[in-house]
């Protein structure tokens, strides 16, 4: 193999595809970028065994010139180090005899030992697809970004480390839990093709891909299989692995009605729970209204107490009394976009609701409270 590929068109390749790379060294082939050299196009691909990532680039003048075919796994901790230390421009990749790549920039020269890339783990294994559709990759990342924040990080329960993916009649409602909050989002997908199925993906998964989604209007196709399901956008295709097991229904969490609901700006909440936050963290935060205001209130012994009022906009029902973990609160508050949000008590015991007033979609949030005695 023989090519000539710009520094920077490189680097920009290579930071999205090591989000897989794996660092189980009882795998050694997985901690490697596997480099393929076809006729027209280079294909990178790095996998972890839960997420494999491929990106392809194309022939150009400019950016690549393919000289000879081939391919190479060579270890990504020292391929990129060494990438980045290289001089801007043109770089020669070269692979002769045996599995040693050859790189060269200017006056330096590096020999990385390699990979049969025939030992790599093939991302277009054929698959009995159980349905496709696409989504619009602004809204894709913003929905992630709202729902995986909901997700669990203890493998106590697996299901509730993922997200879950019900797509029904053109709409695709996204759900995490960890028991404590609740996030769900329903969106309108395009070009849909069996349009019935429900899958759970781990969160930490669609965290990584909602990174490499472009805030902008291209599209991601959604391809799902038994075990795995994969997202391609333009050049860039990302498969991870489905978590076995039975979601919890919402229809058992969410409540069908509530006591009372204020309507209050985002950004205004947003503030002045973060303020409230810093003596609440994790311990409870108390929320209070009135006919006029919102009250946030939290205390911690030996060090003091915090309170804060932000107008309400509009208010129905009687006032209310209820306290919440903190942080859950200021995370699940960071991820929505909406200029207001409705803030729905359901009584003593039950979860506060939160919806945010999207034009687009339906984003709902629940956190349940915290048992409080004063």
């Amino acid at each position: 193999m023989l090519i000539h590929i710009r520094k920077d068109s490189l680097i920009s390749v290579l930071q999205l595809v090591l989000k897989a790379v794996s660092h189980n060294n009882l795998i050694p082939v997985l901690a490697g970028i596997c480099i393929e050299v076809h006729t027209t196009e280079i294909v990178f691909t790095t996998s972890n065994t839960s997420m494999t990532i491929q990106y392809r680039v194309s022939q150009d003048s400019d950016l690549l010139i393919i000289h000879r075919t081939g391919g190479i796994v060579v270890p990504a901790r020292y391929f990129i180090e060494v990438i980045r230390k290289l001089n801007e421009g043109l770089i020669i990749f070269e692979v002769n005899q045996g599995l040693i790549l050859t790189i060269i920039s200017g006056s330096s020269q590096i020999r990385l030992q390699g990979i049969d890339p025939n030992e790599f783990p093939s991302i277009n294994k054929e698959y009995h697809c159980g349905a496709k559709f696409r989504i619009n990759n602004a809204l894709l990342k913003s929905t992630i970004r709202q729902v995986a924040i909901a997700a669990s990080s203890s493998e106590a329960r697996p299901v509730l480390t993922g997200v879950s993916f019900d797509y029904n009649n053109d709409y695709l409602r996204l759900v995490a839990t960890d028991g404590i909050r609740l996030a769900s989002r329903t969106i309108y997908t395009e070009n849909n093709w069996n349009n019935n199925t429900k899958i759970l993906i781990p969160a930490q998964n669609l965290y990584e891909i909602s990174k490499m989604l472009k805030n902008d209007d291209d599209t991601t196709e959604i391809v799902t299989f038994a075990s795995q399901v994969r997202f391609t956008t333009n050049k860039l295709t990302i498969d991870s692995v489905l978590i076995d097991g039975v979601f919890p229904s919402i229809l058992n969490i969410i409540p069908k009605s509530y006591m009372s609901e204020v309507l209050v700006e985002s950004n205004r909440l947003l503030q002045a729970v973060e303020c409230v936050a810093v003596l609440a963290g994790e311990s409870k935060m108390k929320i209070a209204t009135t006919m006029s205001a919102l009250t946030l209130f939290s205390q911690t012994a030996d060090v003091g107490e915090i309170q804060n009022e932000i107008p309400l906009i509009e208010m129905e029902g009687d006032d209310f009394t209820i306290s919440v973990n903190g942080k859950l609160l200021v995370d699940l508050l960071r991820s929505i976009e909406s200029n207001n949000v409705r803030v729905r008590f359901t009584g003593n015991m039950g979860p506060i609701i939160i919806i945010s007033e999207d034009t687009d979609s339906s984003t709902m949030f629940l956190i349940s409270p915290v048992r409080s005695h004063n």
